[in-house]
C-alpha cells in the first residue's frame, strides 16, 4: 500500500520539483552570503551544504555567477570579480575565493558557470522515475507473495490440514 502512495506522490510532485529546489538553493545561497560577509550572520551549515552542492555537481549559485555577482552584500564584501571558490574546479584559493578571470583578463576555465537549480533539478526529476519503478517492483513482489498465500490456504481448505 505504501508504494502505491509513494507512486502517486512522485507522479503529483514531480513538476513541484523546480520550485522546491529553487526555494531552497536561495535560502540556502542567501545565508551562504551572510555567513561570507564579515559579519558572520549566516549559518556555518548553510555555507557548507552550498560548498558540497556546488563542489559536487560542478555549478555555481542558482541560476549561475549572478547569484553572486549580482548581490549587494557579496559585492560590497568580495567585489564583482569573484565567486566562492567551491564554484570553481581544482585547489582552493587561500581567501577561499575563485576569480571570474584570469589575470589576463580572459575568463577563467576552471569556473563553473552552470547554475545548480537546473543541475539538481534534472537529477530529482531523473530519480522520480527510479522511485517509481522500485516502487512498481516492490507492488509485484507484494502481489505475487499474495497470490501464493491464496493458493496455499486454497489447497489447505481442500486437501485438510494434515500433521506431518
Amino acid at each position: 500500500m505504501g508504494e502505491i502512495v509513494a507512486i502517486i506522490i512522485s507522479l503529483i510532485y514531480k513538476g513541484k520539483i523546480n520550485d522546491s529546489v529553487s526555494e531552497g538553493l536561495e535560502s540556502k545561497i542567501e545565508s551562504y552570503i551572510a555567513y561570507n560577509n564579515d559579519n558572520k550572520n549566516g549559518d556555518i551549515d548553510d555555507k557548507e551544504i552550498v560548498d558540497k552542492i556546488q563542489e559536487t555537481l560542478e555549478c555555481c549559485g542558482i541560476h549561475g555567477t549572478e547569484s553572486y555577482l549580482e548581490d549587494d552584500i557579496w559585492v560590497s564584501t568580495n567585489n564583482n570579480e569573484t565567486v566562492p571558490a567551491s564554484c570553481c574546479s581544482g585547489e582552493p584559493a587561500a581567501n577561499d575565493l575563485c576569480s571570474i578571470k584570469k589575470a589576463n583578463g580572459a575568463a577563467n576555465p576552471a569556473l563553473f558557470e552552470e547554475g545548480c537549480l537546473d543541475l539538481t533539478t534534472a537529477k530529482l526529476s531523473d530519480n522520480a522515475g527510479l522511485v517509481i519503478g522500485i516502487s512498481i517492483g516492490f507492488i509485484l513482489i507484494q502481489i505475487v507473495g499474495v497470490v501464493l498465500g491464496c493458493v496455499l490456504c486454497k489447497r489447505i481448505a481442500r486437501d485438510g490440514y494434515k500433521e506431518v
